[in-house]
C-alpha cells in the first residue's frame, strides 16, 4: 500500500467540495478497497476540529499496525505487566491510558497506564519504542510528569506507566479562576521550564496543547505525554529506519508548518507550539480563522500558515465570555494584547522556524521583560520606544510626559497640576533625605547614659520617634517609613521590637495606600518575618505571609520583592511542618519573582536560585537541585560577591554534585575549598562532605584521614550540632576499611546522639543512621538482626514522607539482605520497588540507579 498514493486521494478529496467526495471515494473504492478505508481515516483526522492526531507520510503507514482490538479488551481488574487496571482515564486517536496500581501492593501509588494502540513488529519498531522510553526516563523536572516504568508485553504490546496527574488543563484551569493576562503569563512560566528542561536534555515535545498541560489544585504545572518526543542528538537521523519511523503524530491546530509539512523537527517546532498555546492562553482564541461557533480544521490551519504571517492576537475573534474569563472587557483586552505580547507571540509563531526565539528560554527572558517594563529583544528598541517604557515604570514621570500631547488649552491646566505634584514629590524626597540624615546626625544616647556610644538600635528607636511626630500630614510616606525601620530591627536581631513598629505600619498603609502597594505588603512580610523569629505563631504568620503575596499582584519591581520575600516565608513555614512539597513550590515562585524583580544576573537572584536548589535537594528533587545550582553558579561567576555568599554557592555546588553522584567534580571542588578556608567550623564542614565523597568512590584510607581531620576541626562550641554527622562519616569510613566493629559501636553513638537532641526516632537523620547501622551488622556477620532491622525500617518508611531515595537505599540494602538468607523472590521485590523509587528523584546515570541495575540481575 503505497503512501503517495494515500496522500495524493487525501489531497484530492481535501479539494474537492464536500458533495464530491463520496463519489472519489467510491471510485477509489472500486479499485482498491483497503486503500479506500485508509484513506477514510486520514479524512476524517484532517477534518476534526480538536482531539485528533495528523499523521505523517511514515505514521499514517504505521496505523496499520494498530491494536484497538487490544485496547477494547481491557477491563477493571485485570492485570498487565504487574499492574492492575482500575479504570478507564480516557483515549484518543494512538493510545488507551487507565489508572492504576501495583498488583503486589509493594509501593502503594496510583499512576496512568498509556497502552500505545499498536504491535510493536521487527526490531525497527522496538527500537522506536526503546527510544522513546529511554528518552521519557531522562526527565526529571518538576513541571514534568515523571515515567515510572516501561515495556513490552508478550504479544508485542507496548506500555508506559507513567505519574498520574490529578489536574486541568492549563487553559480550562485559568478560565475557570479568571486569572487575569498577568496571572496567566506567570503560570505559563512553569511550562516554559519544563520545555526548556527537555530541550537541554536533547529532546522535543512535539505535541504541546492544552490538554497536555495539566495544573493542579496548588498551582503546579505537569507537562504530560513525551511518548513522541525523540532525541534531538541521533547520528543516524539523516538514513535511519527509526528516523523514518520515529512518527509526526500531532494535533493540527498546535503544530509547527514543518511538522505538517514533513520538514525538520527541532527545538523551535515547540517554540512555534508554545506561540500557539500562548495565543490561546491570553486571547482565548486559536490563530486560525474559524466558523462560526467552531473551531478551525486542518485546512484552515494550512490556509493560515500559506498565507505567510499569523495573525496578531490583539486582532483575533475575541469572544465576550474570554474577555470576562480574563477579568476584562473585549476592548480592554485587545489593548492589553497588543504592543510587546503581540509582538513576542508574534515571533513564536513565525512559519519560517529561524525567524522565531532561538530557544524556549528566550521567550521567557522576552516575557519576563514585559512584566517588568523593560524593552523586549523580539523589537526594535527604538527612542520612542524605550522612552515609552521608561515612563511606564515610573508612572509620575509618565504622567508628565503626557501632558504634550493634549491641546494648548488643557496643558496649562495639566502643568499647572503637575507642578503641584512634581512640588509634593520633591518635598517628599527632601522630606526621606532629611530624615535619613536626621537620623545618624541627630542620634543621641537614651536619658541616663550620657557619653556612651549610640548603638544602631538607639538609632532606630529616635527614628521611629521622628517618623510618628513629623510625618503625620503624610501618613502614606509615614507608614512606608515606618515599616522599613521595622525592618531594620529585624536586621539588628530585635524582632520582638520590630513586631509593634509594624504592626503600626500596617495599620497605617492600610487605611491610606491601596490593596496591591509594595509598601504594605513589604510590610506584612517584615511582620510575617518579625514573628517567626520572636515567637510560634506559625498560623498567623503563615496567613499574613500568603495575604502579602497574593494582595501585590501589580507587575512592579517592588511587587515582586514583596511576592518573592513572603514566599520564601512561607517556604521556611511548609519546611518546619514537614511538607518538603509545599517548601518547594513556594520557593519556586520565590525565586521567580526574585528575577522578575532583579533580574536575569543578579546577586540577588544567583543567591535565590541557590536557595531554590537547598529546598529541592531537601524535598528528593535532585535534578532540579543541579539544574537550580547551575544557574547559581553561572550568574555568580561573572559577579563580585561577598565572600561568605562565594562560600556557600561553592559548598552548596559541592554537596549537590555529591548527590547527583558526580563524586570527582565533588572531591575537586572540596579540596580546592579547603585550602582557602580559614573557619575551623567551615573546615570540618566540608572535610566531612570530603570524606563522604570519598566513600561513595570507595577509597577507605582517605576517607578515613577526613572523617578524622572533621572530628578534630569541630569548634568546642560545636555550632549546629556538627559532631554526629562528622562521627557518621567516621563509621562509614571505618566500615569501608573493614572495621565493623568500631564502626558499629561509632554509628551506635551517633543514634543515642541525633534522638537525645531531639530528633525522633522515625526522622530521616536516623532512620538513614539506622541503614548505615544495618550495612554495618551485615559486615560483621550478624544477618538476622540486619534483616529484621531493614524490614522494620521498610515498614516505618512506607507510612512516612521520607525521601524515595532513602527510601530506594533502605529497599536496596534490603534485597542483598533477603539475598543472603535464602528469599530469591522477595530479593527481586525489593530491588524492584528500588528502582521505583529511585528514578523519582535520579537520573538513570546515577551510581545508585546504576548499582540497583547490578542488584537486580543478581537477584
Amino acid at each position: 500500500m503505497s503512501d503517495a498514493a494515500a496522500l495524493e486521494w487525501l489531497d484530492r478529496l481535501l479539494s474537492a467540495d464536500e458533495s464530491q467526495r463520496e463519489n472519489l471515494l467510491a471510485e477509489l473504492g472500486a479499485a482498491d478497497a483497503a486503500l479506500r478505508t485508509r484513506v477514510e481515516r486520514m479524512l476524517a483526522a484532517a477534518l476534526a476540529p480538536d482531539h485528533s492526531r495528523v499523521l505523517g507520510k511514515v505514521v499514517v503507514d504505521g496505523l496499520t499496525h494498530l491494536n484497538l482490538e487490544a485496547a477494547a479488551s481491557l477491563q477493571e481488574g485485570m492485570v498487565l505487566a504487574g499492574y492492575r487496571l482500575i479504570r478507564e482515564l480516557g483515549r484518543g486517536g494512538m493510545a488507551v491510558v487507565w489508572l492504576a496500581e501495583r498488583a503486589d501492593g509493594v509501593v502503594k501509588r496510583q499512576v496512568a497506564l498509556k497502552m500505545p494502540m499498536f504491535i510493536l513488529q521487527g526490531d525497527v519498531d522496538v527500537a522506536r519504542f526503546a527510544r522513546e522510553r529511554d528518552a521519557l526516563a531522562s526527565l526529571s523536572h518538576p513541571n514534568v510528569a515523571r515515567l515510572y516504568d516501561a515495556g513490552v508485553l508478550p504479544s508485542g504490546q507496548p506500555f508506559i506507566v507513567l505519574e498520574r496527574v490529578d489536574g486541568v488543563p492549563l487553559t480550562l484551569y485559568c478560565d475557570e479562576r479568571k486569572l487575569d493576562v498577568i496571572a496567566r503569563l506567570r503560570l505559563f512560566f512553569q511550562v516554559l521550564a519544563a520545555v526548556d528542561h527537555a530541550h537541554k536534555h536533547l529532546l522535543v515535545h512535539r505535541d504541546l496543547k492544552p490538554s497536555n498541560i495539566l495544573v493542579d489544585a496548588e498551582g503546579q504545572v505537569k507537562l504530560l505525554d513525551f511518548g513522541i518526543a525523540k532525541l534531538l542528538d541521533d547520528s543516524e537521523a539523516a538514513t535511519a529506519p527509526l528516523t523514518e519511523q520515529a512518527g509526526g503524530a500531532m494535533t493540527p491546530l498546535y503544530a509547527a508548518p514543518e511538522q505538517l509539512r514533513g520538514g525538520a523537527i527541532s527545538t523551535l517546532t515547540d517554540v512555534y507550539s508554545l506561540g500557539v498555546v500562548l495565543h490561546e492562553l491570553l486571547a482565548g482564541a486559536l490563530p486560525y480563522r474559524a466558523p462560526k461557533g467552531g473551531r478551525a480544521s486542518l485546512v484552515d490551519v494550512l490556509e493560515a500558515q500559506g498565507r505567510g504571517e499569523l495573525p496578531r492576537a490583539s486582532l483575533a475573534t475575541i469572544e465576550e465570555s474570554a474577555a470576562i474569563a480574563r477579568g476584562m472587557t473585549v476592548p480592554k483586552l485587545r489593548a492589553a494584547l497588543a504592543g510587546d505580547l503581540d509582538t513576542i507571540i508574534g515571533k513564536a509563531m513565525r512559519i519560517a522556524p529561524d525567524q522565531r526565539y532561538d530557544s524556549v528560554a528566550h521567550v521567557a527572558e522576552d516575557l519576563r521583560r514585559f512584566l517588568s517594563r523593560r524593552p523586549i529583544a523580539a523589537r526594535r528598541q527604538g527612542l520612542l520606544y524605550t522612552a515609552r517604557l521608561a515612563l511606564a515604570r515610573h508612572r509620575f514621570a509618565a504622567a508628565v510626559g503626557a501632558a504634550g500631547l493634549v491641546s494648548v488649552g488643557v496643558a496649562g491646566v495639566v502643568a499647572w497640576q503637575q507642578h503641584r505634584e512634581s512640588m509634593a514629590h520633591a518635598e517628599r524626597t527632601a522630606a526621606v533625605r532629611d530624615f535619613m540624615f536626621d537620623l545618624v546626625n541627630d542620634a543621641e544616647a537614651v536619658e541616663g547614659h550620657d557619653g556612651e556610644e549610640v548603638t544602631g538600635r538607639q538609632m532606630i528607636e529616635g527614628a521611629v520617634i521622628r517618623a510618628r511626630r513629623d510625618f503625620g500630614s503624610q501618613p502614606q510616606l509615614q507608614g512606608e517609613l515606618l515599616g522599613e525601620l521595622g525592618r531594620m530591627y529585624i536586621r539588628l536581631g530585635a524582632a520582638e521590637a520590630a513586631v509593634p513598629v509594624l504592626t503600626e505600619s500596617i495599620s497605617v498603609l492600610e487605611k491610606h495606600a491601596p490593596s496591591d502597594d509594595p509598601a504594605l505588603n513589604k510590610a506584612r512580610v517584615f511582620l510575617a518575618n518579625a514573628r517567626m523569629q520572636s515567637s510560634d505563631e506559625r498560623e498567623a504568620t503563615r496567613v499574613l505571609a500568603a495575604r502579602a503575596r497574593d494582595a501585590c499582584s501589580n507587575a512592579s519591581v517592588d511587587c515582586a520583592k514583596a511576592r518573592a520575600y513572603a514566599s520564601n516565608i512561607l517556604s521556611q513555614l511548609a519546611a518546619l511542618d514537614g511538607d518538603d512539597e509545599s517548601a518547594l513550590n513556594e520557593m519556586r515562585r520565590s525565586a521567580a519573582d526574585v528575577e522578575i524583580a532583579f533580574g536575569a544576573t543578579n546577586e540577588e537572584t544567583a543567591i535565590a536560585l541557590m536557595g531554590l536548589a537547598m529546598v529541592a535537594r531537601n524535598a528528593g528533587h535532585l535534578v532540579e537541585a543541579g539544574d537550580s545550582m547551575k544557574r547559581a553558579a553561572g550568574i555568580a561567576q561573572n559577579l563580585q560577591l561577598r565572600a561568605v555568599n562565594r562560600t556557600e554557592i561553592e559548598r552548596s555546588m559541592a554537596v549537590i554534585d555529591l548527590d547527583l553522584g558526580h563524586y570527582a567534580a565533588a572531591r575537586d571542588r572540596l579540596l580546592a575549598m579547603i585550602e582557602r578556608s580559614t573557619s575551623d567550623a567551615e573546615r570540618s564542614l566540608l572535610y566531612r562532605l570530603l570524606a563522604t565523597v570519598y566513600i561513595e568512590l570507595g577509597m577507605a584510607p582517605q576517607a578515613l584521614q577526613t572523617a578524622t581531620l572533621s572530628l578534630k576541626t569541630i569548634p568546642a562550641t560545636d555550632p549546629g550540632g556538627m559532631k554526629p554527622y562528622a562521627q557518621q562519616a567516621n563509621a562509614r569510613a571505618l566500615a569501608l576499611a573493614g572495621q565493623p566493629v568500631p564502626a558499629l559501636a561509632e554509628i551506635d553513638e551517633v543514634i543515642a546522639s541525633l534522638i537525645e537532641k531531639g530528633s525522633a526516632a522515625d526522622s530521616f537523620e536516623v532512620s538513614r543512621a539506622q541503614r548505615y547501622r544495618a550495612q554495618f551488622l551485615v559486615q560483621e556477620g550478624r544477618d538476622a538482626e540486619a534483616l529484621t532491622l531493614l524490614r522494620s525500617l521498610r515498614d516505618a518508611q512506607a507510612a512516612s514522607s521520607t525521601s524515595p531515595v532513602e527510601r530506594g537505599l533502605v529497599l536496596d540494602a534490603l534485597g542483598e539482605a533477603e539475598r543472603k538468607a535464602g528469599n530469591g523472590q522477595k530479593s527481586q521485590l525489593a530491588h524492584e520497588a528500588a528502582r521505583a523509587e529511585l528514578l523519582k528523584q535520579l537520573p538513570v546515570s546515577h551510581p545508585y540507579v546504576i548499582k540497583n541495575e547490578a542488584l537486580r540481575k543478581g537477584a
